[in-house]
């Protein structure tokens, strides 16, 4: 019979073996299969590779339909829970700066926002103290994600993700990344809850 420290020291072993194999496999030029799904990868690079940036099947684990509720950290001090903006069309993007389409997607809001003076706009920035929160405009609540906990309990996986919430707090649409098709889809969805 094989005692438990023998027991641990095999699968010690076995798992040193793995690693020492995944290695030197590395090492001469193999590589491991994607693990994303083949419709939430880019384009092939020929050698059965995505060539172009993963996006995941869905922008987050909320979707249409659902109430989205959460207490987000405001830049400055304090707390600003969603529920508080019932009533209220909510324009909520989770960001980092440096991010493609940053700024475009920004004067879009501000144009929105023009449109619509009851919409409330929440920019979530990775960093509290990034240098892009000073060039916010000041209709924004400029806001931050301590640790990423917003984004992990969101299951946020592309920054930007933006999600636009109606008046009584239920999601409407989801989006993320940023493209043409992203600002069409935000402008309809902002125009549809503030309507």
């Amino acid at each position: 019979m094989v005692g438990r420290s023998d027991s641990r020291r095999s699968s010690a072993a076995l798992a040193g073996a793995g690693l020492l194999a995944c290695v030197s496999l590395f090492a001469l030029g193999c590589r491991p299969s994607p693990t994303a799904a083949p419709d939430a990868s880019g384009p092939d690079d020929g050698e059965g590779h995505a060539s172009g940036p993963v996006i995941p099947a869905e922008p987050a684990n909320r979707s249409a339909g659902d109430e989205l509720e959460a207490s987000i950290s405001i830049v400055g001090g304090g707390a600003l829970t969603l529920s508080s903006l019932r009533g209220r069309p909510v324009l909520l993007e989770i960001t980092a700066s440096w991010e493609p389409g940053f700024a475009e997607a920004h004067r879009l809001y501000a144009e929105l926002l023009a449109e619509h003076p009851d919409l409330a706009v929440v920019v979530v920035l990775a960093e509290p103290d990034d240098a892009a929160l000073s060039g916010l405009p000041v209709e924004f609540t400029p806001a931050w994600d301590p640790a990423g906990a917003l984004a992990a309990k969101l299951s946020v996986a592309i920054f930007p993700t933006m999600f636009v919430i109606d008046r009584a707090g239920r999601i409407h649409d989801v989006f993320n990344g940023w493209s043409d098709e992203v600002r069409a889809g935000l402008n309809a969805a902002v125009v549809a809850v503030a309507g």
